[in-house]
Order: structure tokens, then C-alpha cells, then sequence
């Protein structure tokens, strides 16, 4: 086994570690809780709940975000496209005039 594998299987193990660490603390902090049942299901389910409306708000600002970014780049796509049509267009009449032609202009 070279350094990178030991490397990878080193970094599985301590995320693993970290998770069960989480988990454990986490249900002995509910089991050791002076609340009774009852009122902490009630407070995580609001908390949950809470958790669940700030997600969908922002999933909904993200959205409507993402729409406006699209439109003012659809946009500005369209006023480049036609700054370089312009563009190539008086390249293109300059290029077909001759010297004398321009001169007289």
C-alpha cells in the first residue's frame, strides 16, 4: 500500500469517526434532556419546520436571482451581437471602398 492509498483510507476513517461522534452526542443530548418527550419533539418539529420554510425562501430568492441574471445576460448578449455586427459591417465597407473613394468622402 503506497502513501496515497493510507492517505485516502486514513481520511475515510476519520470522517466515519467524526459522523459517529455526531450521531452519539447528539442522542445522548436528547436522552439526557430535563425536557419532558413530549415538548421536545414539539421543539424540534418547529425547529425543523423553522428550518424548512428559510430553506424554501431562499430556494425561491435563488430562483428568481438566477432569472434576472439570465434575462440582463440574454440582454447584453443582444446589444454585444449587434455592437460586433456594426463593427464588422463598417470593417466590411471600409475594406470595399478604395482609396480614392475615401478620400472624397
Amino acid at each position: 500500500m503506497d502513501h496515497q492509498d493510507y492517505s485516502d483510507d486514513s481520511s475515510w476513517v476519520n470522517t466515519f469517526v467524526f459522523i459517529s461522534g455526531v450521531i452519539l452526542g447528539a442522542g445522548a443530548a436528547l436522552l439526557m434532556t430535563p425536557e419532558p418527550g413530549n415538548t421536545l419533539r414539539d421543539r424540534i418539529v418547529r425547529g425543523a419546520k423553522t428550518a424548512q420554510d428559510e430553506f424554501s425562501g431562499m430556494a425561491t430568492e435563488t430562483k428568481e436571482s438566477l432569472h434576472t441574471l439570465t434575462a440582463e445576460a440574454q440582454e447584453k448578449v443582444k446589444h454585444a451581437k449587434s455592437r460586433v455586427t456594426a463593427a464588422v459591417d463598417a470593417t466590411k465597407k471600409s475594406v470595399q471602398t478604395t482609396p480614392d473613394e475615401s478620400l472624397i468622402d
